[in-house]
């Protein structure tokens, strides 16, 4: 069981994830599979017989096995990051954790390291122990340093946090908030930064080096494992801390309904991502669940899983067709049109992918007794690119206005620095989904659009009764779809060679031709009913149309939704796509 730190690099496990990850080879926690609605049966079955506490703990329980069954040495990292930013958050609002509980917790690190990032060998341990065979057990304990580097360090760094906490505590009240809150955030972005980025920066600095004429560098990628969904957890943990130095939020002493906040399985790896404010009180309260929210559950997780087993799934392969070809060397045998049916192809799988998530974790959530933020509102429905990102991932748009855009100045200091705080924003929130330049570029691409239509004072045009608004709108809401596309091209291009080929394609032979009916129909027929149904539900923002409507309304849309997915499921299900983020 050879499971230290040194392990996640250069070796890689059969559930982790490279930051390009391939899909998991084996049935992974998805809610597209078996494994996740047995773990979630289990945990229903009891759940609304136990009291508020016992449900707390048996969801914490519920999402640990969760998240280690991507790979249990992952855990840890969620430990450390709840243990930072709950005596982070403690520090910042003014409330100082005791000498006891302090060491208490520092044990429960401590101990997390031993038994998930150690070298120790602990079924040959426990089974020499067992049959009183000390020199087997001895042989399971390893004699080198190395293999204890990471509780070691644990060690020294929780009792060094500890020791400063007196310190932090006799300084003046804004030093101390301040202090707390460079250390939680501190934290969280090293951790983020190492395991999502290092290698980038080691490829993007060997590259450049040998670019400009210095020669070959000898430094290599270390090979580090990417965690799923680090991005989603690491930045509503970040919100915590924040939000209490903004006092926005109050702190909870507690350090299980913490822990609950921060890896609350259903949206633990991909979100939406949640505020302490609204999140946290659902943990610390009692919950409870209406017929309504059965009812509303119900829809939203047939809704999620039509989107990703339908929709996703059935467009992928049409969309990895062609980014394949190009990437292969083999454009120049697709048409541009047919090139176009690929991506639009893309366009589609992404958002039943993700907004389907989306809606499967709204869903369980809501019979669970909590209230999970809408994430998605028709966003191929947006006229604009500002009301692109208010409808497209806006747990993440609205994280990043509020905790970098309004904090940069937002539009408050002219013209040009809003376009500088756009262009930033929208900088980091491509290197947010992917260590790649191709995401870097499609977050300077949606800035550049968003200063561009600022520029040109383009205005969202309102609908009216007139018939001519709804020409207009859906002019517009055709342009901005292709403007999404051309971004979505570099986001799903292997690299600027592929992305170029295709967009010059697109440009020398843009005229459609009989050859992609097929492409076209085959999108229509899967995409078609979904919009429909979306459009009379506003998304997801009047779900009560169906669920109080007569009860032969509710059984034509759920047996729709159902033979849908029995009938034209995909032959293979892929894993989520925003895993890997």
């Amino acid at each position: 069981m050879k499971v230290a730190l040194n392990s996640w690099i250069g070796n890689p496990h059969p559930r982790g994830q490279t930051n390009v990850p391939p899909l998991l080879d084996a049935d992974p926690m998805n809610y597209n599979s078996f494994t996740f609605w047995a773990l979630f049966a289990a945990v229903m079955a009891p759940y609304w017989f136990l009291s508020h506490k016992q449900q707390n703990r048996l969801l914490l329980v519920a999402s640990y096995v969760f998240y280690g069954f991507w790979d249990y040495r992952f855990l840890f990292l969620v430990l450390i990051s709840t243990y930072i930013d709950f005596i982070g958050g403690l520090g910042v609002a003014g409330v100082r954790v005791s000498l006891s509980k302090m060491l208490r917790l520092s044990a429960l690190l401590v101990g997390s390291a031993l038994l998930l990032c150690s070298e120790i060998n602990y079924p040959q341990l426990i089974g020499g122990l067992y049959r009183a065979e000390f020199t087997t057990a001895l042989s399971a304990i390893p004699r080198n340093w190395t293999a204890y580097i990471v509780p070691a360090v644990t060690l020294v760094v929780s009792l060094a946090y500890t020791a400063f906490q007196p310190w932090l505590f006799a300084r003046r009240e804004q030093t101390r908030r301040v202090a707390y809150l460079v250390i939680s955030l501190t934290a969280n972005l090293g951790i983020l930064g190492y395991f999502k980025y290092c290698d980038f920066f080691i490829n993007s600095f060997r590259d450049f080096v040998s670019t400009i004429g210095w020669g070959n560098v000898n430094l290599l990628p270390l090979g580090i494992l990417l965690p799923a969904g680090i991005s989603f957890y690491t930045f509503q943990s970040m919100s915590y801390a924040i939000d209490i130095y903004r006092r926005e939020a109050e702190p909870t002493e507690d350090f299980m309904d913490f822990a609950l906040f921060v890896c609350f399985f259903p949206h633990l790896v991909a979100g939406p991502i949640m505020r302490a404010h609204t999140l946290l009180p659902q943990v610390t309260e009692p919950r409870r669940v209406t017929r309504n929210g059965w009812e509303d559950g119900l829809y939203l997780v047939l809704l999620g899983m039509f989107k990703k087993v339908v929709i996703a799934d059935n467009l992928a392969p049409m969309a990895n067709a062609v980014f394949n070809q190009y990437a292969a060397g083999q454009g120049g045998e697709i048409s541009g049109a047919a090139t176009m049916m690929g991506v639009y192809a893309f366009a589609l799988q992404i958002y039943g992918d993700f907004s389907g998530y989306s809606s499967v974790a709204r869903g369980i959530s809501k019979w669970l007794g909590f209230e999970l933020a809408i994430n998605f509102r028709l966003p191929y429905f947006a006229v604009s690119p500002s009301d692109f990102w208010q409808r497209w991932h806006i747990s993440l748009s609205s994280w990043l206005r509020d905790y970098l855009y309004i904090p940069l100045g937002g539009n408050r200091y002219g013209t040009w620095l809003t376009y500088r705080n756009l262009m930033i924003t929208m900088l980091l929130g491509g290197m947010w989904h992917g260590a790649a330049w191709t995401f870097i570029v499609w977050g300077f691409y949606h800035g550049a659009i968003l200063c561009l239509f600022r520029i040109l004072k383009i205005r969202d045009p309102k609908l009216t009764s007139h018939p001519a608004s709804w020409l207009h709108y859906g002019f517009r809401a055709l342009v901005m779809f292709h403007l999404t596309c051309l971004g979505w091209l570099f986001f799903r291009a292997d690299g600027f060679g592929t992305a170029a080929a295709m967009l010059l394609q697109v440009v020398r032979d843009p005229l459609p031709s009989a050859e992609i009916l097929p492409q076209a129909a085959f999108l229509l027929f899967y995409c078609g009913p979904l919009f429909l149904l979306e459009w009379w539900l506003d998304g997801e923002e009047r779900v009560e149309r169906l669920t109080s409507t007569m009860p032969i309304r509710r059984a034509v849309a759920y047996a729709y939704l159902l033979i849908s997915m029995l009938v034209f499921h995909a032959t293979q299900a892929s894993e989520f796509i925003y895993f890997q983020f």
